[in-house]
């Protein structure tokens, strides 16, 4: 086990680790930011009635919050990094459809909020359709790696400075 072995894998860890932990922070570290999360969380349900949108909304941002540490923590401190990775990869797949919804909701949005614009301000009206879309666009993409990610953690050796990899005995 060489230098650059430990580097990489601690660099995979930490790095991986640091995704979802920052992005689990972002989500929930004022009020403002948890009403959007769930707000963005009901995109899911696009065809169910309130109330009962807001309320699954709230649970599975709540799940996925929680998702999000026990993943991050165990990635990055390698107690059972394979069942963290797990977490992981069933929460960014699911990401992977609510980006796909982002993207429909934010060229619905610039559908209805089109025909107000201002004939000087189509040009600029165009530009941030068309960045919301291509921002959720490579959001989804990040996913679909980050899902490689996550799979190969738990299909490969969990690396150095592992502190428990019981899970493994499961599939041995």
């Amino acid at each position: 086990m060489g230098a650059m072995y430990l580097i990489g894998w601690i660099s995979i860890r930490v790095t991986l680790a640091y995704v979802y932990l920052y992005a689990l922070y972002l989500n929930t570290h004022d009020e403002a930011a948890r009403m959007w999360l769930i707000t963005h969380t009901a995109y899911l349900f696009p065809g169910l009635p309130e109330p009962r949108r807001t309320l699954l909304a709230k649970i599975f941002a709540i799940i996925g919050m929680l998702m999000m540490l026990f993943g991050g923590l165990s990635i990055l401190f390698g107690a059972e990094p394979r069942a963290g990775a797990f977490l992981l990869l069933v929460f960014t797949a699911g990401g992977i459809y609510q980006h796909r919804r982002e993207r429909e909701v934010a060229m619905e949005t610039a559908a209805k909020a089109e025909p107000f614009v201002q004939p000087q301000g189509k040009a600029d009206f165009s530009t941030l359709q068309w960045s919301a879309y291509a921002g959720q666009l490579s959001s989804g993409l990040k996913n679909w790696a980050l899902c490689g990610v996550c799979t190969a953690i738990i299909g490969l050796p969990t690396g150095p400075l592992t502190i428990s990899d019981k899970i493994a005995s499961f599939f041995s």
